[in-house]
């Protein structure tokens, strides 16, 4: 991770400070009870120790949850994916949930995915959500690990749409937008925008897609979820009628389709 800008303007740096700072939620009981059915093992990544938890037995589905969210956001669709047979495996992204660390960044969080799916052995599919999507994708991408099909949920098509909602939502000029994304591609590269981007990515793997995205989605517009279907070859794509953003995750009709999606892709991956 590149050095902060040094001696930035205390303005500029406050605004630097809350585009990366992330919102802890706390578990809920259901959380809880669905952890203490888990078998919970550790892996070091980012010079952190970090949890992630296994349950049931068959092909192996790694849920990825979103930003300022945690693994609980993705268990109504574990329960229904156990009930069908099917392993799932969950975690909070670093500073999330229980995740150790007050801020983090793309590549973080693209090392930190790939670390505990070199772990998991076979992968049958990931199925993510908002931010979880990008993440994880972006730990696909250039020989990062392998999944037989990938599930998108509420998915922006593009990073440059994270500056653009985070400008949007803290009433911010366009300058500020133009220095939030120069001092990001220091940071990070240049290449920032192709390659932690869905749609950039998509195109590049070899494995199918069903992307799903909620009409009434307010905070990732529909139109991403077009996007990243035009740009997947094989991709199948789904709008829920009178679905959110974050109520999509709860459900069943969701993840009852993302459940028989899965059941039609062959078992392939291998460690």
């Amino acid at each position: 991770m590149a050095e902060p800008t040094p001696n930035p303007d205390p303005a500029f740096a406050a605004i630097l400070d809350k585009y990366c700072a992330i919102t802890r939620v706390p578990y809920d009981e259901f959380t809880r009870a669905f952890l203490r059915r888990c078998q919970s093992f550790s892996v070091k990544a980012n010079g952190g120790v970090y949890k992630y938890y296994r349950r049931g037995a068959g092909p192996t589905v790694v849920l990825a949850h979103g930003i300022h969210s945690h693994l609980g956001s993705m268990v109504p669709i574990a329960e229904q994916l156990l009930d069908l047979g099917y392993e799932v495996a969950l975690f909070d992204m670093p500073a999330h949930g229980e995740a150790a660390g007050s801020g983090t960044d793309p590549v973080q969080v693209r090392d930190f995915i790939r670390k505990v799916c070199a772990r998991l052995g076979a992968i049958h599919a990931v199925v993510s959500h908002s931010l979880g999507g990008l993440w994880a994708l972006s730990a696909l991408h250039r020989d990062g690990f392998r999944a037989d099909a990938f599930v998108s949920i509420s998915t922006p098509s593009t990073t440059r749409f994270l500056v653009e909602k985070f400008v949007q939502l803290n009433q911010l000029d366009a300058d500020i937008e133009t220095r939030l994304c120069h001092e990001l591609e220091r940071r990070h590269g240049a290449t920032l925008w192709t390659d932690y981007a869905p749609r950039h990515i998509v195109g590049a793997l070899d494995l199918p897609g069903l992307v799903i995205h909620g009409a009434k989605d307010d905070f990732v517009p529909p139109a991403h979820a077009q996007e990243l279907y035009d740009a997947w070859p094989g991709a199948t794509l789904e709008i829920v009628e009178g679905a959110g953003h974050f109520e999509i995750l709860g459900l069943g009709a969701v993840g009852q389709r993302v459940a028989s999606y899965l059941r039609e892709v062959p078992v392939a991956a291998t460690a």
